[in-house]
């Protein structure tokens, strides 16, 4: 529920880049015990920086408890002057499970026959033991509505919120909000600590930026 002056600003923000993201021939899923990068540091104080100078000054935080989300949040927010003690985890907020396939060659893996099934099925295919794309939206989006949208806290008052978060559950986020076709989701670039800017008013929902990269220029 949104009353007419709620105003809120939403920071949808992508992990720096982690030892994972380093090996790409790799599928990483969630690859939960893969820390930040050496780039990755520097990528996450970059972002700090930046969003220091803007005069940024977050509400409330977010993030997913894998260690690459929750060292990324804590140095943006370093840079910020903000405590990292503000950050609240999310198990929801953690990236898409690849099960049996983590961690294995993406070219062992993606053969011709799996990608022509993997197209077919879509939002639905699920990697042995692992999740959907669908999977993954739901539970994110439903621990979106409930703490974000539905928030008595949040009613009738303007607010910056930051999510700290991965890839694919950012971009489902973005698909359940915006309600665009399902395959585009592996066609938005999302960049390490690139972050997305939403705001949602009386008025619906307005996309400030996607991708936003201009830190790492």
């Amino acid at each position: 529920m949104i009353h007419n002056k709620t105003e809120l600003l939403i920071y949808l923000i992508r992990h720096a880049e982690s030892e994972m993201n380093q090996k790409p021939e790799l599928i990483a899923g969630r690859s939960p015990q893969s820390p930040l990068s050496e780039k990755g540091k520097i990528q996450s104080l970059n972002l700090g920086r930046k969003l220091n100078q803007e005069g940024i000054k977050f509400d409330a935080i977010y993030s997913s408890p894998l260690i690459r989300t929750k060292m990324t949040a804590e140095l943006v927010l370093k840079e910020m002057k903000i405590s990292k003690d503000m950050i609240i985890e999310v198990p929801e907020l953690v990236e898409f499970s690849s099960g049996d396939w983590e961690g294995r060659s993406r070219q062992e893996i993606y053969t011709p026959e799996i990608l022509q099934y993997i197209n077919t099925k879509g939002s639905l295919f699920t990697p042995p033991n692992g999740e959907s794309q669908l999977m993954v939206e739901h539970r994110a989006s439903g621990w979106f509505i409930k703490e974000i949208l539905h928030n008595p806290n949040y009613f009738d008052k303007t607010k910056t919120i930051a999510i700290f978060s991965h890839g694919l559950t950012i971009k489902c986020l973005l698909h359940f909000v915006m309600h665009f076709d399902d395959r585009l989701i592996y066609r938005i670039r999302l960049d390490n600590t690139a972050y997305c800017k939403l705001r949602l008013n009386r008025e619906g929902w307005f996309i400030d930026s996607l991708n936003e990269t201009s830190q790492l220029l």
